[in-house]
């Protein structure tokens, strides 16, 4: 079917070969940032810089701070692995094959984190609870993984669009 339609240079088929290979791109994106979030955590901790205030720490004690750990790392890979999911499916079906919705639909929940994520980041500048510079880039690696995963998510849906165009077409 794909294969077929890179002989058309239609506006609608030019359109479906430039979002498909969005769908690889941005799936490769989605995947990376998914992977950032370990990397930020890895770095405060290669150079010392604490995830925790002493009040935290103070106000959380031992037994809290352990279970504040355990749900962020629980977290974290929940979102590595939604992350991955989405980006291996986009880029599956950026390539030509045939997957379900499901990633379709996960990375409306990824969109609706990174929305959250970009609302906390502005609360923390505006509070200066933290260093002005990491607030900007944790602000700015936000937004765009949130373009980024908003792009998919509109490329996958013009793309199954278009084949489901084509099969009804057949």
């Amino acid at each position: 079917m794909v294969n077929e339609d890179i002989l058309k240079n239609d506006r609608e088929s030019i359109r479906f070969r430039r979002n498909s290979n969005n769908l690889v791109v941005l799936g490769t994106g989605v995947i990376l940032f998914g992977f950032w979030g370990i990397i930020k955590i890895a770095m405060n901790f290669i150079f010392g810089i604490e995830l925790f205030t002493e009040a935290d720490i103070e106000e959380l004690g031992e037994y809290g701070m352990v279970i504040t750990l355990i749900i962020l790392i629980i977290i974290m890979a929940v979102d590595v692995l939604l992350r991955l999911h989405t980006g291996l499916r986009a880029r599956k079906e950026g390539a030509g094959g045939k997957v379900s919705a499901s990633y379709v639909v996960i990375s409306v929940f990824l969109i609706i984190g990174s929305v959250l994520s970009v609302a906390i980041v502005i609360e923390s500048i505006f509070s200066l609870k933290e260093d002005a510079i990491d607030s900007f880039l944790s602000l700015f690696m936000e937004l765009t993984s949130l373009a980024l995963t908003i792009e998919l998510f509109i490329s996958a849906i013009s793309v199954r669009k278009y084949k489901k165009k084509l099969e009804r077409g057949k």
